[in-house]
């Protein structure tokens, strides 16, 4: 009997809907937290200390680069544009830069890779003698940077004795470059051996005074002096204050000058000033669409066009004498990621922490939700005022419906993301923490059990386990053996209905609840108590085949049988051996695991402290991923939270730097093939990376033909997406062209084809 045969024509979806490329990765970035802004000559460019913001006055499109498009690191200190307008120079924390092109990124490391003034080397600020030739100030002195060359060619420190002098600002004015220090103003002819101390000289009005900021035009200077609300101006030889408004006592962000005059940047508006000191414009929030101004740069372009770094909002800008325009890329409020967990489109990254002895951190950047092209956020109000969410869970029963664990205010509880409740130990069986105050809840892992109902940890607690009925608004306790009174936190249940509970030091308890009373049993070290090499065992999971995978503190281990935990059998776990040059290795052996996630192939994606994220096979023997800070986009080697988005196949790694994301080519299954997706459709000359399918059912198996049904190209799909790097099978590129993807399940029992189109550049 011939099986029927269903054709999928499948449409192009859009390249948001899409996300990144398989094999390619993408940050998630607070951009709009912009201090810096260069006037190009062809486009705006607007610094954060995540990366570059490009705003594109003609299209009116902005676009965003980071470590992925290029970038060398993150915590971007300051920026400056050359005076050709063509590229631009990036500042560091680490004493490191940029040279910034439309074509390429240039790394100078000098500073850093010297070793020399630790702790002193941050790039506080740029100036452009020319096209070829820039100054940075530093926390130890000044140097030159040699543009061309993309070295730095020049330190110079000022004092005689060869001792560091902390700089602050920089800027070139003629033949002359000025500094702004911690030990006043200092100045040279640019012609002049710059090397020696003898060549910089003094200015006397300012000298042994702090200066944050300076700005110089002709004989006209502007000085900020550190820790003050005052600008002061000179033409030569007296000097007076600038007569600006000081109400609500508005911080000096920058100085800045123009053909005729000086941009004063402060914390909430920008005033123009002529070369003789007066006062003019001043641009703030009272103009229209401009409330929360908050600039740290601004420039003005030859059109007069104010361009402003303004932090929170990316870039603004006035082109009209009373309207504020705003332009910024889709990013998330905060770049912490403690802890991810699934929302009903996407992911729900999660601000609040605690450290390495679970004490409160007291974050309140709240839970930020990403559905794949938008960020929003709940904070603040939003949340009651609590503090440290460490987990999130929605209803199976209604996703509007959903909690969060809060580590010090008990178990939030919302309805379309209104607060609902606030659960603690007033109004449920949640205790407060032992030996802290009465209002000390600490919740921090949210299972929803299999019963239908809400279970949850509660740290510190007599009743380390409760269990909520929302329908019934009932609640009730239970007590976990030895873990009662200790520091618990995440929270699982296996298949057979047991819960395993984290303890911070003694490791992980199976706790099987009958009615009103528990049994426990530890999972822990020595040998027929879990066998765990370590007692700190931050990360675990279960994998597809019910088997407990347990990142520890000194390496991997997987419980193969947890549900003899309660038949008196052993949940001995054991490590996994692989042959190296004929010798029996442990798979990571030694690392100290923080993080893990399973994804649509049931691989097993590990964080680590300090070497970056592992992915491995589903038996754990084969490493297909090693991703690091030295040789991808990842921003740190510590990874302390992963997420795996099952539709899309996204994987989502938090470290302490910031949060980034590599598409997979593993998703989760589907039951039939009616969801079946092929992207990017078409394969345009521009695209990068493979063609995937997606929404395909346990082992299915793909054929890829032309429209004469040779065949191209063959293999079996990674969880629910098969994935072709559009090579043939003798490994040469193939041609533009409609190709079919003939798809069976491994029975034969369900068939289906889809089509895509490659178009190949010239």
């Amino acid at each position: 009997m011939l099986l029927p045969l269903l054709v999928l024509c499948v449409t192009t979806l859009s390249v948001a809907a899409q996300g990144p490329a398989v094999g390619q990765w993408r940050a998630h970035f607070p951009l709009r937290q912009t201090h810096s802004v260069a006037v190009l000559s062809e486009e705006i460019l607007i610094a954060s200390p995540f990366g570059l913001l490009h705003y594109d006055p003609a299209d009116k499109v902005i676009t965003a680069s980071t470590v992925v498009e290029g970038l060398s690191d993150v915590d971007m200190t300051c920026m400056e544009g050359a005076p050709n307008g063509h590229l631009a120079l990036l500042g560091y924390a680490d004493g490191g830069m940029d040279i910034w092109s439309p074509q390429d990124v240039r790394r100078i490391g000098d500073i850093p890779n010297s070793g020399a003034y630790p702790g002193q080397s941050d790039i506080r600020a740029l100036a452009f003698a020319s096209n070829q030739r820039a100054f940075a100030a530093t926390g130890f002195g000044i140097v030159e940077v040699n543009i061309p060359y993309g070295v730095v060619q020049g330190t110079y420190l000022l004092r005689d004795d060869g001792g560091t002098t902390p700089a602050f600002d920089l800027c070139v004015a003629g033949d002359s470059v000025f500094a702004a220090t911690a030990t006043g103003i200092w100045s040279a002819h640019l012609s002049d051996p710059l090397y020696l101390p003898s060549t910089w000289q003094q200015h006397g009005r300012w000298k042994d005074t702090a200066i944050a900021h300076l700005s110089v035009v002709g004989s006209a200077r502007l000085v900020h002096p550190e820790g003050q609300p005052t600008v002061w101006c000179t033409q030569g030889v007296s000097w007076m204050t600038l007569p600006l408004d000081t109400a609500n006592a508005p911080l000096v962000m920058r100085l800045r000058s123009f053909d005729t005059g000086f941009l004063v940047v402060r914390s909430y508006g920008v005033t123009k000033v002529d070369l003789s000191g007066g006062v003019g414009a001043t641009f703030s929030t009272g103009f229209g669409n401009n409330e929360g101004f908050r600039p740290f740069d601004a420039q003005l372009d030859n059109g007069g066009v104010l361009w402003t770094a303004n932090r929170g909002r990316g870039l603004t800008f006035f082109d009209n004498p009373s309207y504020a325009q705003h332009r910024a890329v889709e990013d998330p409020a905060s770049s912490e990621a403690y802890a991810m967990n699934k929302a009903p489109n996407g992911v729900h990254v999660l601000t609040g922490a605690v450290d390495a002895t679970w004490t409160a951190s007291y974050t309140n950047e709240g839970i930020l939700t990403f559905d794949g092209v938008n960020w929003t956020a709940q904070q603040g109000a939003a949340l009651g005022g609590a503090k440290d969410i460490l987990a999130v869970i929605h209803d199976p029963a209604d996703q509007d419906h959903w909690f969060a664990a809060s580590w010090g205010k008990g178990l939030l509880e919302f309805q379309n993301n209104q607060l609902l409740h606030t659960w603690n130990s007033s109004n449920s069986s949640l205790q407060s923490a032992m030996g802290s105050s009465p209002t000390d809840i600490r919740t921090g892992g949210l299972c929803w059990g299999q019963d239908g109902a809400l279970w949850v940890s509660n740290a510190l607690s007599g009743l380390p386990l409760h269990r909520y009925d929302p329908t019934t608004g009932v609640w009730q306790g239970f007590s976990a053996g030895s873990f009662n009174g200790e520091s618990v936190k995440t929270l699982l249940q296996d298949e057979e209905g047991v819960f395993w509970m984290q303890s911070r030091t003694e490791g992980w308890m199976a706790i099987e609840v009958t009615g009103a009373s528990t049994q426990t049993r530890r999972l822990t070290r020595g040998t027929g108590s879990g066998n765990l090499p370590s007692s700190n065992v931050p990360a675990a999971l279960f994998d597809a085949d019910g088997e407990l995978w347990l990142g520890t503190s000194d390496g991997l281990m997987v419980c193969f049988s947890p549900y003899n935990a309660f038949n008196g059998k052993s949940i001995d776990a054991q490590a996994l051996l692989v042959a190296e040059n004929g010798i029996n290795q442990k798979v990571l052996a030694g690392q100290n695991i923080l993080s893990m996630a399973l994804d649509g192939g049931n691989r097993k994606w590990i964080g680590t402290a300090d070497a970056g994220v592992f992915l491995l096979s589903p038996d754990g023997l084969e490493t297909i991923h090693h991703f690091t800070k030295e040789q991808s986009p990842l921003l740190s080697n510590r990874v302390q939270a992963i997420y795996v988005d099952p539709t899309s196949g996204e994987v989502f790694f938090g470290t302490n730097r910031g949060l980034l994301s590599f598409r997979s080519t593993a998703t989760q299954t589907a039951l039939t093939f009616q969801q079946v997706e092929v992207f990017p459709n078409p394969l345009k000359p521009e695209d990068f990376g493979p063609i995937s399918v997606r929404g395909l059912v346990p082992e299915s198996y793909v054929k890829v033909t032309d429209p004469n049904g040779r065949l191209v190209f063959e293999g079996p799909a990674t969880g629910g997406q098969f994935t072709w790097d559009t090579y043939s099978l003798y490994g040469e590129r193939v041609p533009s062209g409609i190709y079919l993807f003939w798809i069976t399940d491994p029975l034969g029992s369900q068939t289906i084809m889809a089509q895509c189109v490659i178009v190949r550049g010239q």
